[in-house]
C-alpha cells in the first residue's frame, strides 16, 4: 500500500526519538533527521512505510555508530513480560474461551510498544486488560479453523517482549491436543524494537520450536532483502501467522511469487489509516485471514 502523507510526520518523530536514544550528540541527531528528509524526497510516498522506516533507521544506525539503539529497552520488555507469564497461563486456563483468550493475549502483546508509553509493569498490565476486553475485528473461529487445517505453520514475529505472548500461543499450537509443526521467524538484524534470534533464545522460545531469522534488517517482510531460508519457509508453510502492523503493511498486497496457502494477520490497529483499511476502529484488535 502507498504511504499516507501522515506517515512522514510519524517517521520524522520516530527518527528523532531513535536518534536521541542512540546518541546525545545534537549534531548527529540533526544529521539523522537530514538523512531522513533526503530519503523521503528520494523515495516519495509510493513505497510502503516499512520500507521508508527501514532506510531511515539503517541510516540512523550508521550516522550514530550504534548497532542496536533499542537493546536495553528490548531486554527490559522481555523481562517484564516473562515475569507475568505465569499469570497469563492462569488466565488462559481459567477462561471459558481459552483459544480466544490466547489470541487476545497475543494481539495484546502487540499493544505494548516503545513509542506508546513507558516500559513498566503498569504498561503491561494496562495492555493486557485492554486486550481481554477490547473490540476484536475478524473471526477467531476462522483463525482456529485455519490452524486446524494446517500441518505446518510459519509464525512471523514483531516486537521484543511481545514474543513472550507469542510463546504462550505457540505452546498451545505445538501441544498434544493441537500437534502443529511450528517454525518461528524473527528479524535478521536489529530494527526498532523488533525481536531477533537473541530475544527468542532469551525468552525460551528457541528451546520450544525451530527459530530462524529472515536475513534482513527490514521492517516487516521485504522479499527483496529476505533470505532464501526465510522465503522457502514462507512459501512452504500451510499457514503463515504474521504479527504486527509492519508485517501486515508489507504482506497485505500480493507477495509476488511467494504464495503460502493462507496468511493470518494478528495486530492492534495503532494507525488510523490501517484501521480504516481493515474496517476497524483505532485501537481495535484485528484478526484478518487472507
Amino acid at each position: 500500500m502507498r504511504s499516507p502523507l501522515d506517515c512522514v510526520l510519524c517517521l520524522t518523530r520516530q527518527s528523532l526519538e531513535a536518534a536521541r536514544l542512540a546518541t546525545p550528540d545534537v549534531d548527529l541527531q540533526r544529521q539523522v533527521l537530514e538523512s531522513a528528509f533526503q530519503i523521503f524526497l528520494e523515495k516519495g510516498l509510493n513505497a510502503p512505510a516499512p520500507l521508508l522506516a527501514t532506510l531511515v533507521h539503517r541510516s540512523m544506525r550508521e550516522i550514530a555508530g550504534v548497532a542496536d539503539p533499542y537493546y536495553a529497552e528490548k531486554k527490559l520488555f522481555n523481562r517484564l513480560a516473562l515475569d507475568q507469564l505465569p499469570r497469563f497461563r492462569r488466565w488462559v486456563a481459567e477462561s471459558p474461551t481459552p483459544f480466544e483468550t490466547l489470541v487476545r493475549l497475543a494481539i495484546a502483546g502487540n499493544s505494548i510498544d516503545i513509542f506508546f508509553g513507558e516500559l513498566d509493569e503498569d504498561m503491561i498490565e494496562a495492555a493486557i486488560k485492554a486486550g481481554l476486553d477490547q473490540t476484536l475485528v475478524g473471526s477467531v473461529a476462522e483463525l482456529e479453523e485455519a490452524i486446524r487445517a494446517a500441518d505446518s505453520i510459519l509464525y512471523v514475529t514483531d516486537n521484543a517482549g511481545e514474543v513472550v505472548f507469542d510463546r504462550l500461543f505457540i505452546e498451545t499450537l505445538i501441544s498434544e491436543d493441537c500437534g502443529k509443526k511450528v517454525t518461528v521467524a524473527l528479524r535478521g538484524a536489529p530494527i526498532l524494537n523488533d525481536a531477533t534470534l537473541e530475544d527468542a533464545k532469551e525468552i525460551g522460545l528457541s528451546a520450544l520450536v525451530p527459530t530462524i531469522d529472515n536475513g534482513s534488517d527490514g521492517l516487516g517482510v521485504l522479499f527483496d532483502i529476505t533470505s532464501r531460508e526465510f522465503n522457502d519457509a514462507f512459501v512452504g508453510a500451510d499457514l503463515v501467522i504474521a504479527k504486527g502492523l509492519a508485517n501486515w503493511e508489507t504482506l497485505e498486497c500480493d507477495p509476488g511469487p511467494l504464495h503460502p496457502k493462507k496468511i493470518a494477520f494478528l495486530f492492534k490497529a495503532k494507525c488510523k489509516f490501517i484501521a480504516e483499511e481493515v474496517g476497524a476502529q483505532l485501537g481495535d484488535l484485528v484478526v484478518q485471514i487472507r
